[in-house]
């Protein structure tokens, strides 16, 4: 059977479709991850791809979920989509909350829940895909990953009041009470993102996020406080 490499989203040449599976090499947490899936599988979450076995390659094989997948961020995301988008990720962590594979910690973190990673199917997100940097965790510093990521929050994206709204809308979706402390786990995040790009020798890319990273930092407070007005 051929193989497709996949489009859309940021994945490798290494990521192929071959008919309805997705085959790809097995990575670090490749046990964490099967076992994750097949939880979700169990529950009946259909909200992220099923794991399949490996090929005669030795490669990984997940099902093939139909849909789209965003190649670039958009910071356009409208009310609706980003509504679903939170409520997906709070179904996404509830899954794990207190089981043996959240580890003592409160769920499974995917740690990179942008857009890109998600399927969307008429026009709306419905699933989660690459789980390479799934670990356990704690919900917030997953969450405030995705707020950063889906809200464009950050000097490219709409003023600070905006902003504020936006991060509210998407932690009410949630189930989570937007506030200083949310604000404080976004900084956090993407203080971490800077640390990795630096160890990876990414310098430009480093660059603009420690630009972001300074100016949510100066408007914590504003972040923090949304006005009345709806968004």
């Amino acid at each position: 059977m051929s193989e497709a490499s996949l489009g859309g989203g940021r994945v490798t040449a290494v990521v192929v479709r071959v008919g309805e599976t997705v085959r790809r090499p097995a990575q670090p947490n490749a046990a964490l991850v099967r076992a994750f899936l097949a939880e979700l599988e169990q529950l009946g979450l259909d909200i992220a791809p099923r794991h399949l076995g490996s090929d005669e390659q030795g490669r990984e094989t997940f099902s093939y979920l139909e849909g789209v997948v965003p190649d670039e961020l958009d910071a356009e995301f409208s009310v609706e989509i980003l509504v679903s988008a939170a409520r997906l990720i709070r179904r996404f962590h509830d899954a794990t909350a207190g089981s043996t594979l959240a580890a003592g910690c409160e769920v499974v973190c995917h740690n990179d829940l942008s857009p890109c990673n998600f399927v969307f199917r008429a026009g709306l997100p419905v699933a989660i895909i690459d789980f390479d940097n799934a670990a356990p965790g704690a919900r917030l510093d997953d969450l405030a990953y995705a707020l950063f990521l889906w809200l464009n929050v950050g000097s490219d994206g709409p003023p600070p009041g905006e902003q504020a709204r936006r991060i509210k809308l998407f932690c009410d979706a949630y189930g989570l009470a937007a506030g200083a402390q949310v604000v404080s786990a976004i900084v956090a995040a993407v203080a971490r993102n800077v640390e990795g790009l630096l160890a990876d020798g990414r310098r430009a890319d480093a660059d603009w996020w420690q630009a972001q990273l300074e100016w949510v930092d100066r408007h914590r407070t504003e972040l923090a406080t949304p006005a009345l007005t709806p968004i």
